[in-house]
C-alpha cells in the first residue's frame, strides 16, 4: 500500500491518474469534511445508504441492551466507513477481478462503497452493471461507477464553496489534465447527423427519431446533438434528451439520458410517443430545443454516404446556441 503524494513513481498511467484523482479527493476532505460528504452523495445518489463524514454530537441519546435502557448526557462518534475505487483507462472491467476486489471488500467493517472509475463516455459498462446487479441484494456494498466527467462535474458544482485558491487551481490543473489524455467524455462535444430524407417531417414534428434496434449501421454512439440531414445539409439541429429501447412486447429501457432530466421523466415520455414507433425492436431518440436554418451543408459531390456521421466539436461547446452559431452557413469541409 502506498501513501499518494504530489509527485508519485508510478510509471503506469492507470496508477498515476488514480494518484490524482485521491489527490484531488484528499484535498477536498481537508478543505472541509462537509463538501466531501455532499461530492460522496451526488456519486452514489442513493437515498437509502448514506454515509456520515466527520464527527457527530448528539446529546441526551437513548440506548437499549439486555441490562435496560440508559439515556447519556453527550456523546462523540464517527461512523466507520470505506471507499474502494477501481480505476480504468476505458471499460475494460472483467468480471473475475470485480468479483475478487468484493470478496476482499466484505470484510471491511462499516460502510462499504465500491466505485468504478473510467472513461465511458456517457455509456454503461455492461461488464460492471451486471455485477452491479448481481450482487447488489447479497451483500453490505454501496455499488456506483462514474466517469472523469462525472467527477469534474460533480466537483464544479462544488466549487462556489471552495475558499482555497491554490485548491481551486488544483481542480482546474487536474480537469487540464484529464483533457490532454483523453478522459473526459467526448458525447457532450458530439453531433450526430443522420439521413432523414424519408422521415424529416415526422422527426420534427414528433420530437423523435426512430431507428431499428441492431448492431452495424444502426448502432450510434452517444451524442448530446441531433442533426436532421436532407438534400446535402442540415438545416435543424436539436439535443438529445434520452434514447430508449422499445422490445417486442413493447417494453421501454432507457439505453441513457440526459442528467437535466429525471427518468421518471423520460419513461413517461417514451410511453407517450411509443404511439409513434413503427414496429419492434427498435431505438426512439427523444429530441428537444429544436434549431432551424441551419443550413450546414455537404460541400462534396454526391450526397451522404451511409445512414449517418459524426462531427467532434471542441470542448468550449457550451450548449446548442453555440453550435447553431458554430456551424451555421457552413460547410462539412471546414470541421472535417
Amino acid at each position: 500500500m502506498a501513501e499518494i503524494g504530489f509527485f508519485p513513481k508510478y510509471e503506469q498511467k492507470e496508477n498515476r491518474v488514480t494518484n490524482y484523482t485521491l489527490l484531488i479527493l484528499k484535498q477536498l476532505y481537508n478543505e472541509s469534511p462537509n463538501l466531501f460528504q455532499e461530492f460522496i452523495d451526488n456519486l452514489i445518489k442513493d437515498n437509502n445508504n448514506n454515509i456520515d463524514v466527520g464527527v457527530n454530537f448528539w446529546q441526551q441519546k437513548g440506548f437499549e441492551c439486555d441490562n435496560g435502557k440508559s439515556i447519556l448526557d453527550g456523546i462523540i462518534k464517527q461512523c466507520g466507513f470505506t471507499i474502494f475505487i477501481e480505476t480504468k483507462l476505458s471499460d475494460w472491467f472483467y468480471s473475475d477481478q470485480l468479483e475478487r476486489h468484493l470478496a476482499n471488500i466484505i470484510n471491511e467493517e462499516g460502510k462499504k462503497i465500491f466505485l468504478t472509475l473510467c472513461n465511458f463516455d456517457g455509456q454503461k459498462s455492461d461488464v460492471f452493471e451486471k455485477f452491479m446487479n448481481e450482487y447488489k441484494d447479497s451483500n453490505d456494498v454501496i455499488f456506483a461507477y462514474f466517469d472523469f466527467g462525472n467527477f469534474i462535474d460533480i466537483l464544479e458544482n462544488l466549487k462556489s464553496n471552495i475558499t482555497s485558491k491554490h485548491f481551486l487551481t488544483m481542480l482546474d490543473e487536474f480537469e487540464e489534465f484529464l483533457d490532454l489524455e483523453n478522459l473526459l467524455p467526448t458525447w457532450k462535444y458530439r453531433l450526430d447527423v443522420v439521413n432523414c430524407a424519408k422521415t424529416k417531417n415526422s422527426v420534427i414534428a414528433n420530437e423523435l427519431y426512430c431507428c431499428p434496434e441492431a448492431k452495424g449501421a444502426y448502432k450510434h454512439s452517444r451524442s448530446k446533438y441531433f442533426g436532421i440531414y436532407d438534400n446535402k445539409k442540415v438545416d435543424y439541429i436539436a439535443e438529445i434528451k434520452a434514447v430508449c429501447t422499445i422490445d417486442e412486447d413493447k417494453n421501454i429501457k432507457i439505453s441513457w439520458y440526459d442528467n437535466a432530466y429525471s427518468e421518471t421523466e423520460i419513461l413517461k415520455e417514451a410511453e407517450e410517443k411509443k404511439k409513434h414507433v413503427p414496429y419492434e425492436p427498435m431505438q426512439m431518440f427523444l429530441l428537444t430545443n429544436f434549431k432551424e436554418n441551419i443550413n450546414f451543408y455537404k460541400n462534396s459531390k454526391g450526397g451522404m454516404f451511409g445512414s449517418k456521421k459524426y462531427f467532434n466539436f471542441v470542448n468550449t461547446l457550451k450548449d446548442i446556441n453555440d453550435l447553431a452559431n458554430l456551424i451555421k452557413d457552413k460547410s462539412w469541409s471546414e470541421f472535417q
